[in-house]
């Protein structure tokens, strides 16, 4: 199922049909990738200078973070 966010700032949910069903100016989230996430621990990283020993944290932080806009996506059936 993808979520279209549209120009009045709306959310949709449609089902993956294999075809894209959006409309001009949607913008379709998709989950982040595992570069996505990687790029974003790195940032955390070197926010707290750079100190070793909390990789996992910083990937879990990443996860967290990058996932958040789908956690709080209302889903609405088209």
């Amino acid at each position: 199922m993808d979520v279209a966010i549209t120009e009045a700032g709306t959310r949709k949910a449609r089902r993956r049909t294999g075809a894209t069903n959006s409309e001009p100016g949607d913008v379709v989230w998709t989950a982040p990738t595992h570069e996505d996430i990687a790029r974003r621990a790195y940032e955390l990283y070197v926010e707290r200078g750079g100190d070793h020993g909390s990789d996992v944290d910083d990937w879990l932080r990443a996860e967290q973070e990058l996932a958040a806009p789908a956690q709080s996506t209302r889903f609405i059936e088209s």
